[in-house]
């Protein structure tokens, strides 16, 4: 379960999100809003990357004071800078969450993916690769609680499909946040929110 109260991020005497309520058990929500709306800001609060005010919890832990919500994943990129490469950052996450190594590679597979691209680091690939690498990272534990931001943005239109296949799949419970429309069409049965004014608004209200 994910259980989100009264959060509020702010950088300096800026204020992303303020006052976000939002609770997720066994569910997935998309979340919409253009770019710089606070989307990625409320993930990073999740997967506590940022400092933020009110309460964050997965399955009952505090996310600020919890070392690692094992059961949690996401696709945000400064996650993965662990390990000398993808692969090798791969293999630090089946040390700390468990896993299969063949499961990864098999998402790479899928994706049509050159398996030599995971010599490199997350951040030296391009945006594409980093894209379709980073959802591999995330989902190949299978975890029970996933937050995926913009899925399908740098990913070429032949792989889109693949992308909303796996998601599909493989996420139960978390959040989606995007500003591509056809996300909600993919996740008819997923509840739509918007951040409007740093807020979380129930509906489709982008404009």
């Amino acid at each position: 379960m994910l259980e989100v109260k009264d959060l509020s991020v702010s950088f300096e005497d800026f204020t992303v999100l303020r006052n976000v309520n939002l609770k997720l058990d066994k569910e997935v929500c998309v979340v919409l809003g253009p770019n710089g709306s606070g989307k990625t800001t409320l993930l990073r609060a999740v997967s506590g990357i940022v400092p933020y005010k009110g309460s964050i919890k997965i399955n009952g832990k505090e996310v600020r004071s919890a070392k690692g919500v094992l059961e949690y994943s996401t696709n945000l990129q400064e996650v993965y800078t662990i390990g000398n490469s993808a692969w090798d950052t791969a293999k630090i996450i089946t040390e700390i969450k468990g896993g299969d190594l063949k499961e990864f590679l098999s998402i790479i597979d899928y994706f049509n993916l050159d398996r030599k691209v995971l010599r490199k680091p997350v951040y030296k690939m391009s945006t594409g690769q980093k894209a379709l690498v980073s959802l591999a990272l995330a989902l190949f534990t299978n975890p029970q609680v996933v937050t995926v931001d913009e899925p399908i943005e740098n990913v070429d239109v032949n792989r889109r499909d693949k992308v909303v296949s796996l998601l599909r799949e493989r996420v139960k419970e978390g959040i989606i946040v995007t500003h591509q429309r056809e996300l909600v069409k993919a996740f008819k049965e997923a509840r739509v929110y918007t951040i409007v004014n740093g807020e979380l608004v129930e509906g489709d209200k982008m404009q």
